[in-house]
């Protein structure tokens, strides 16, 4: 039934059970498993510009720095969780706000189902910024499951 399958990453205990699901049901199906890890660089302020377009303000290259450590710390986690189970999960990480590059990267790789943690790193940015599970169903044009 699934065939390629998608896991967002974010760190949160809430993308760890989510992490641990997508295998399960990945290797049930026999699916290929991509793990995504969004850098949300929009939060920190309108002096960073899209690094993905290759632009990025002087001032802000700490900051940049900062978050891709800190992605490629959750990522080697994700990793770690994945090689313990045994299952392959290609992991990336892309620049972007998370509702949008989750989609965006799940019809990139023509994902059949979106599995996403049900609460993120910040209930204080969930309440200002929306949920990005909540997002991700309301928007996707293929099965989302949200584990709790």
């Amino acid at each position: 039934m699934y065939s390629k399958i998608l896991v967002a990453i974010d760190g949160s205990e809430s993308s760890v059970k989510a992490l641990k699901k997508a295998i399960n049901i990945a290797s049930s199906w026999n699916a290929n498993l991509y793990g995504l890890y969004a850098i949300n660089v929009g939060i920190y302020g309108t002096s960073i510009v899209d690094p993905s377009l290759g632009v990025s303000d002087p001032s802000s290259d700490k900051i940049f720095d900062l978050l891709k450590t800190e992605g490629n710390e959750i990522l080697k986690n994700a990793k770690k969780i994945a090689s313990e189970a045994n299952y392959p999960v290609e992991f990336i990480s892309r620049f972007g706000d998370a509702r949008d590059t989750i989609l965006e990267y799940a019809s990139d790789i023509s994902a059949d189902l979106i599995i996403v943690g049900s609460t993120g790193k910040g209930k204080a940015q969930r309440f200002l910024l929306g949920s990005v599970s909540s997002a991700v169903v309301v928007n996707s044009k293929i099965s989302v499951l949200v584990v709790r």
